[in-house]
């Protein structure tokens, strides 16, 4: 095969220094805040996607795919900051979506108890699921308190995002709880 018709490969054989380029085209270090968070989506989308490969109702591996969906966008976002390249973004009306699936489970749970994770593999990895969503926040905060990144959209919908798995790992589970009191 010649060097023309010879196929790219994410191998650069001289190393990255610590280095990455993202979406906007920028050279970023590995430990930038927008590494950071761009790496924690990858691995929010993961468990997620491991998530999904355990559930067999139908309509919840819809949920899991479109919220997958939703973080490439914001993975595109983030890494895209400054740059023109980045149509798409996470807007209100990706709130909305989520914030009608909370609205549709809270009617069937009480929250007088705390849920204790490990009541069966599903719901385990979507509290593990929950619990990497809350992380990706608090690196978006991180990433507003130090960059411009300033689109509110993406905060309230992480809000909400962590809120609609952990309801979604309390619908898996077999509903063992510990009385507040208890604790």
């Amino acid at each position: 095969m010649s060097d023309k018709k010879r196929k790219k490969s994410i191998v650069t054989k001289k190393g990255d220094a610590g280095y990455t380029y993202v979406y906007s085209g920028e050279k970023l270090r590995k430990d930038d805040l927008r590494i950071e968070a761009v790496g924690t989506i990858d691995e929010l989308s993961s468990f997620m996607g491991m998530a999904k490969s355990l559930v067999k109702d139908k309509n919840l591996r819809d949920i899991l795919e479109k919220l997958q969906r939703d973080l490439l966008i914001l993975g595109t976002q983030i890494s895209g900051l400054n740059s023109k390249k980045s149509k798409r973004r996470i807007t209100s009306k990706h709130t909305k979506y989520l914030e009608g699936k909370i609205e549709e489970l809270e009617k069937r749970f009480s929250f007088e108890n705390f849920v204790l994770p490990g009541d069966n593999l599903v719901s385990s990895t979507l509290h593990v699921v929950h619990t990497v969503a809350r992380r990706l926040e608090r690196r978006v905060v991180a990433l507003k308190n130090k960059t411009e990144f300033e689109d509110k959209n993406v905060l309230v919908y992480l809000n909400r995002l962590s809120d609609l798995i952990f309801l979604l790992a309390c619908e898996c589970s077999c509903e063992k709880t510990i009385k507040t009191e208890e604790v």
